[in-house]
């Protein structure tokens, strides 16, 4: 099944589940309980749950097949891609460690590949794992990131109800608990971007101030910023090899 985590309303996730037509349960998860019960800190991640619900797999980075994506994400994926091999290139001299980070994290083209061995070999895959690899490769749950979604439930509830501010007292608070939560941190800034940009088609893609508004914006950080700033082993850390 696929899940979707957004709060603002069930509109902003039908265009997508209806553009890939599946043939699985979509859900909404507003409330990113995907956040607080698998460890889900960033999107697309994927959880793999067998037959008798055991997680043989936690929470981490996965995409489709890049074959599957349409024209316009395909280019703007091997767009990035460009851009930070150069840079990878460009820094590799001065700092080595950095160039191997910008060109780390996980595969988008292969990932699925590792499903297919899945459905094909069961428990044989030799992408399952066992019980203590599971707990291994699952994030620790100390108490700052139980307050963190405490937190983010609360200000959901205050900006669902309308308490604008006192919502952003508590995305921030959850941001400070849990700052690699990178769906805490896109959910608030796209609640405020869209918010600013005056909603329509791409104003939840506003992650950020618009141009003269950065006194006006609550956050420290925005997407630009902090992604940018990011390298894909850091923002999309790698799990596996295919």
């Amino acid at each position: 099944m696929t899940v979707s985590l957004e709060m603002s309303d069930p509109d902003a996730s039908k265009p997508f589940i209806d553009a890939a037509n599946p043939t699985h349960p979509s859900l909404l998860d507003p409330m990113h309980q995907m956040d607080a019960l698998f460890g889900v800190i960033n999107i697309p991640n994927i959880v793999w749950i067998d037959e008798a619900g055991t997680i043989v797999r936690p929470a981490e980075p996965g995409w489709a097949p890049g074959d599957d994506y349409p024209d316009w994400l395909r280019a703007r994926v091997d767009e990035r891609a460009a851009a930070t091999e150069a840079k990878a290139t460009e820094v590799e001299a001065s700092d080595p460690e950095l160039a191997a980070k910008l060109r780390g994290g996980q595969d988008r083209d292969s990932y699925a590949d590792a499903i297919r061995d899945w459905a094909a070999y069961g428990k044989e895959s030799r992408f399952v794992m066992n019980p203590d690899q599971v707990i291994a490769g699952s994030p620790d749950r100390p108490k700052e990131k139980s307050a963190a979604a405490a937190h983010f439930e609360l200000a959901n509830h205050l900006w669902s109800s309308g308490n604008r501010d006192d919502a952003i007292v508590h995305f921030r608070e959850a941001h400070r608990l849990q700052p690699e939560n990178w769906t805490y941190k896109r959910q608030a800034w796209s609640l405020v971007g869209n918010e600013a940009a005056g909603g329509g088609e791409m104003g939840r893609f506003n992650q950020g101030p618009l141009p003269g508004q950065e006194e006006d914006w609550p956050f420290e950080g925005t997407f630009t910023s902090e992604a940018g700033a990011t390298p894909p082993a850091d923002y999309y850390p790698k799990t596996l090899t295919v």
